[in-house]
């Protein structure tokens, strides 16, 4: 079974604290894809903004994994 990553929250309270610019970042990138309702289609959007997948699994609770595989699915979907 696949190790399910922690929450940002839960990382957040360990002894790397977040920096202000980094949640400025977050918030910033979130406000973009608020509208959109599935994470899988957001993935790209944040990606293409220039948050790498660790940024982007953080901010939308998702393993690195899936996020470039929701990456790669959805450059493919648009290339189509």
């Amino acid at each position: 079974m696949a190790k399910r990553r922690r929450s940002p929250a839960a990382e957040g309270a360990g002894s790397r604290g977040v920096s202000a610019e980094e949640k400025i970042a977050r918030l910033l990138g979130l406000l973009f894809v608020k509208d959109i309702k599935k994470k899988t289609d957001q993935v790209p959007l944040l990606r293409r903004i220039g948050f790498e997948v660790s940024e982007v699994a953080n901010m939308l609770n998702m393993t690195e994994n899936h996020v470039k595989v929701a990456d790669h699915l959805g450059r493919k979907k648009k290339a189509g």
